[in-house]
């Protein structure tokens, strides 16, 4: 479980990056560690939202909805997540994947699932670095292939990673115009083509990034979608990679 600290660091930075809140009548805001505590739990357990009710170490529901959308207004998790990740030593190898989740109530960011007999789903896009830390991350319909997905992860991770050495993804992200992208980055790429024998071309790269796909999955509310606003599922995601930084950067402190 996280440490208490690392919920504190977190809703520290949130409060960095948000814009100063409106001021008004009304009850005062809810602290950010409230609020990041619940946002945890929910994640993790998948609990409805009616269910969660406000007590000392939570909020509400709609209160931590009303926060998801301002975050996602402003861009507020992405800019956590590239702090956290500036913090850790990192390793030079940047990883591309994506794995797909039924999306059974359809929604923002759905689409028939050509993997899984077309049954409406929506795909996760990640990128980690050699130790397994997810870098960056993007949610889009099932049926968008990863190829449209390299340029956005790749220059995410080029932003907030130290430095990149080697870019490896399978063959679903083969086009010539990533690679020349890589190398006018200075970053060798290793994208597996189309044509070659059998498998993903990743070799010993494969096992970082399906860990961490299945690390994200272990959370409830990202192992089969249940919400149809395409922000709340972009910062669940967003929320799954940024405790994982965090508890990668417990271990280093």
């Amino acid at each position: 479980m996280l440490d208490f600290r690392l919920l504190d660091l977190i809703a520290d930075l949130i409060v960095v990056c948000e814009p100063p809140p409106k001021g008004g009548p009304g009850h005062p805001r809810s602290e950010i560690v409230r609020v990041v505590a619940t946002l945890r739990r929910f994640l993790r357990e998948g609990l409805p939202w009616r269910s969660l009710r406000a007590t000392v170490e939570q909020v509400s529901g709609s209160t931590l909805r009303r926060f998801l959308a301002f975050w996602a207004e402003n861009a507020v998790l992405a800019k956590v997540h590239a702090l956290l990740v500036a913090m850790l030593r990192g390793n030079p190898t940047l990883i591309l994947d994506s794995c797909s989740v039924r999306a059974k109530r359809g929604g923002d960011l759905v689409g028939p699932n050509p993997t899984d007999r077309a049954k409406m789903g929506s795909k996760y896009h990640i990128a980690i670095n050699g130790d397994g830390v997810p870098v960056a991350c993007r949610v889009t319909a099932a049926n968008v292939p990863d190829t449209l997905l390299f340029e956005r992860l790749f220059m995410a991770a080029l932003g907030v990673m130290a430095r990149i050495r080697n870019a490896y993804a399978d063959k679903g992200y083969d086009a010539e115009r990533h690679r020349e992208l890589c190398r006018a980055c200075k970053v060798r790429p290793f994208i597996h083509k189309r044509g070659r024998p059998h498998g993903s071309g990743l070799g010993r790269y494969r096992w970082p990034v399906e860990r961490t796909l299945s690390w994200l999955l272990e959370n409830k509310r990202l192992g089969l979608r249940y919400d149809r606003c395409d922000f709340i599922i972009q910062s669940l995601l967003q929320a799954g990679c940024i405790f994982l930084v965090a508890t990668r950067l417990a271990r280093e402190l």
